[in-house]
């Protein structure tokens, strides 16, 4: 009876440390794509401000055109005739 008993004890213990080990290796793998995530979210976020900047800047650029009459007034027949 007491071999069984350790043998049951034996393989209790084995069976935890295989679940262990891997409850490790899912808490690596998660934490590895988290942070992959964070990485990827990080340079979308970073490509959107760089966007708006440049739209920020073509639209002043496009507020201080100074335009002359002349020129405005060739648009317009481009236009119309579009």
């Amino acid at each position: 009876m007491a071999k069984k008993e350790m043998d049951i004890d034996k393989e209790i213990e084995k069976l935890a440390r295989k679940s262990n080990v891997n409850i490790k290796k899912t808490e690596y793998s998660f934490e590895k794509r988290i942070k992959s995530l964070d990485e990827e979210i990080d340079k979308i976020m970073n490509d959107k401000i760089k966007e708006f900047d440049k739209n920020k800047e073509l639209t002043s650029d496009y507020l201080t055109t100074n335009y002359k009459s002349d020129t405005i007034e060739g648009y317009r027949k481009k236009l119309k005739k579009i």
